[in-house]
Parts: structure tokens; C-alpha cells; sequence
């Protein structure tokens, strides 16, 4: 398959929540060629509700960990909705800096493309009916951790904002009232993606959360109001230093700022 085949696989037309599919990634899948590392494991998902309690799900865990669970929930009958929303490190550099000898781009979003390669394979083979439950997928990693950015690296941190999700009003007129998170562990909310909960439960959502190291049925949670909370809060989290491309999402070359004409 080639990129618009994967994206439309992940995006069908008739998906009532393909709108919200980034296609940011999708557009730079060709040249990084076929998946490498071994197969993604597909975990079943014993813990997801079952379909007719028509429930959203959101999956917080880390790149292709993500893309394998929202899989195994594609078997279970949900329907997948990557919002990946970062560029790679661009084709054929060196992910390793020769002299520094730390990693050039500050997220690594290969695997996610080679899960979301190899993903399309058995998403294609499903019959997922057009009104299906939303699985939206996130990367745990999409922050890139406790280190700033140097010159000379690429700054494809991100974040998610609330208009990247459903509203509460539109999720309650197709009968959705709960939310389930899904985190490795019970570890804090994302700023950004709090954002998005706490919104959503203002409006009205049942929130729940699963932990993958505690396995479990969902539990009933909480989430405090960020602070700065609001559409505010993320436009200007994302103006912190985080680097947008200018064809979309996030990435772009760090620039020293000493250097000047």
C-alpha cells in the first residue's frame, strides 16, 4: 500500500471519526520504507468495555505501544483515530549526533510509522462499522522528557489540543456519556491532554482510567482543573519553544540563537 492507501485505511470516508485522523504522518510515510523491527504484538484488550456500552477511548502510552493497543481494540470492534501530530527526523540523517552522541531528533516517531505501516495490514482485513466507538491514539513521548532542545537538533515536540478531539456535545448526540484513558501507569495527566479531560468532564463525561501494569477493569477518575485552563493555556504552551513545521504539525531544525548577521 502506498501513503494515501494507509491513510485512507486509517481515515475511511464512511468513519464518523476519520475527520479527526492527523495526517501528518501519513503524509511522510514513503521514504522510510517497509518496518524493520520485529512485528508489533498485538496485546488483547480483555480490559475494554464491550461495544454496546459505547464508551470513547483514549490511549496515552507510548508511540507504537499506542498504534498496537488501538489494533487490538480495532479486533475488539472500536475504531482507531491516530492524532500524531509530529514529523520525523527527516529521511537518511543520522537519528545519533556523531559528536554528542545524543539523539537528533528530540521524539522519536520512526516506530510509530512503521506501527502505523504495519498497522493499515490488519486494519484493512477488518470490517469496522462506520459508527463504531472512537480509540483516539496519542504518544506518551510527545513531550521529549526533561531535555531542552539544542542548536542544531531537530525540535519535533508536540502537544494536543482540545479542538483535535470531538466535543462533549458531539460525542453525547451519538450516545458516547464515558470516557476511558488508558496509561502505562497511574501516572499524572499531560497538561495538554488534561486540558482536553477536563473539558469534557465539565460538559458532562464520565471519565475512567486503565492502567496497562495493573490489570484491571476501568476505574471511575477525576481530573483537577489545569492550570490556565482553557484554549488559551495551549496556544500559548505551544509558543513555549515548541517548533511548528510549516506544512503542519510539529518539527523543525533548532537555530542558534547566539548567531547572528
Amino acid at each position: 500500500m502506498n501513503k494515501e492507501d494507509i491513510f485512507a485505511v486509517w481515515a475511511p470516508d464512511d468513519s464518523r471519526w476519520g475527520r479527526w485522523v492527523k495526517p501528518v504522518l501519513f503524509a511522510v510515510l514513503e521514504p522510510y520504507g517497509r518496518p524493520t523491527p520485529p512485528p508489533i504484538e498485538w496485546t488483547p484488550a480483555s480490559w475494554a468495555p464491550k461495544l454496546s456500552e459505547n464508551v470513547a477511548i483514549v490511549v496515552d502510552l507510548p508511540g507504537a505501544q499506542s498504534v498496537a493497543v488501538g489494533i487490538a481494540l480495532a479486533n475488539a470492534g472500536y475504531r482507531p483515530v491516530p492524532l500524531f501530530n509530529a514529523l520525523p527526523l527527516p529521511a537518511g540523517l543520522s537519528p545519533i549526533d556523531s559528536i554528542t552522541n545524543r539523539p537528533v531528533a528530540m521524539v522519536d516517531v520512526l516506530p510509530v510509522i512503521q506501527a502505523l505501516k504495519s498497522g493499515a495490514e490488519t486494519l484493512a482485513t477488518l470490517n469496522i462499522p462506520a459508527d463504531a466507538p472512537p480509540v483516539f491514539l496519542l504518544d506518551a513521548k510527545r513531550s521529549g522528557g526533561i531535555y531542552q532542545p539544542r542548536p542544531d537538533e531537530f525540535d519535533n515536540r508536540s502537544i494536543c489540543f482540545t479542538t483535535d478531539f470531538p466535543s462533549a456535545n458531539f460525542l453525547a448526540a451519538h450516545g458516547i456519556a464515558r470516557v476511558v484513558l488508558v496509561q502505562q501507569t497511574e501516572s499524572l495527566v499531560a497538561q495538554d491532554l488534561a486540558q482536553v479531560l477536563r473539558r469534557w468532564q465539565d460538559n458532562g463525561m464520565r471519565l475512567e482510567r486503565v492502567r496497562l501494569d495493573f490489570p484491571g477493569p476501568p476505574e471511575p477518575m477525576q481530573v483537577r482543573r489545569p492550570s490556565w485552563y482553557g484554549v488559551m493555556f495551549q496556544r500559548v504552551l505551544a509558543r513555549m519553544g515548541f517548533h511548528r513545521a510549516q506544512a503542519g504539525g510539529f518539527g523543525a531544525w533548532v537555530m542558534d540563537s547566539s548567531a547572528g548577521g
